[in-house]
């Protein structure tokens, strides 16, 4: 769906731009070109290998980016993956240096020209990553348009600028990458919102599991009922027995004792 995009976003930014019109220029001639190619073959270091193959691309390229580039790769609409680097190990393609690029497509069967769903068919797409390591892509690469790029760098958006052989106006795609840019930035972060949200949906959270602690009981005393104190009651008092008055004769009190 991105690739659609991309390429959907790419060709309208173009068509606006005056490349729809696929009629060649009366000023761009198959000569022109081929002395072109002749002219850089003999002056340039290449990128790729060259071959005596049928259908093979072959166009020049200005780095204007303003950084070395350490890796240089293509891919067409036939490749899953980007190919290894067509750069040589340590022979950066360095700033405002060009270089005579040579491309065989995995599959060309969908590109003829001759009608005007020429430009839509191309699929070719070029990588190219700086010394910085950072990387950025040229899409739609217009293999069969152009004799001669420039690349660009504006930001981290990387654009080419070239002169058509269709129609002989000059071409920047630096809109339509910013525009690409855009969708393909949006289209991921509205992907990365819907996983993390289907990934929130379908996490299973295990219920936590307390290991059983055992609480050994605390003994439970019962305090043995209270004993009341014995109560001494003491036994009562016998009241002493009645004395009886003494007699007079016993006390001596007669008058008999007292005056005898």
């Amino acid at each position: 769906m991105k690739k659609a995009m991309a390429t959907l976003t790419f060709l309208a930014v173009l068509t606006l731009a005056g490349c729809g019109n696929v009629t060649p220029s009366a000023d761009v001639t198959p000569a022109a070109t081929a002395a072109v190619t002749e002219k850089a073959e003999g002056s340039l270091k290449l990128i790729g290998e060259k071959t005596d193959a049928e259908n093979v691309f072959d166009v020049v390229l200005a780095n204007k980016t303003q950084k070395d580039i350490d890796s240089f790769t293509v891919k067409s609409g036939a490749d899953e993956k980007y190919p290894s680097n067509m750069l040589k190990q340590d022979d950066s393609f360095a700033v405002n240096e060009s270089r005579l690029l040579y491309y065989a497509p995995t599959s060309t069967a969908d590109h003829a020209l001759g009608n005007n769903g020429a430009l839509a068919n191309e699929e070719y797409t070029i990588k190219i990553t700086f010394s910085d390591k950072k990387s950025a892509e040229l899409h739609q690469f217009p293999f069969k348009d152009a004799d001669t790029t420039e690349i660009f760098l504006d930001g981290d958006t990387a654009y080419i600028e070239y002169t058509s052989k269709f129609t002989g106006k000059k071409v920047s795609t630096k809109e339509a990458e910013k525009m690409i840019a855009s969708t393909v930035a949006a289209e991921t972060t509205t992907e990365a919102a819907t996983e993390s949200t289907t990934a929130e949906e379908t996490v299973y959270t295990e219920p936590s599991y307390d290991e059983p602690v055992y609480t050994e009981p605390a003994p439970t005393y019962v305090e043995p009922a209270t004993t009341q104190a014995p109560v001494y009651t003491e036994p009562p008092t016998e009241a002493p027995a009645p004395t009886e008055a003494p007699t007079e004769a016993a006390t001596g009190c007669g008058d008999n004792f007292l005056f005898n």
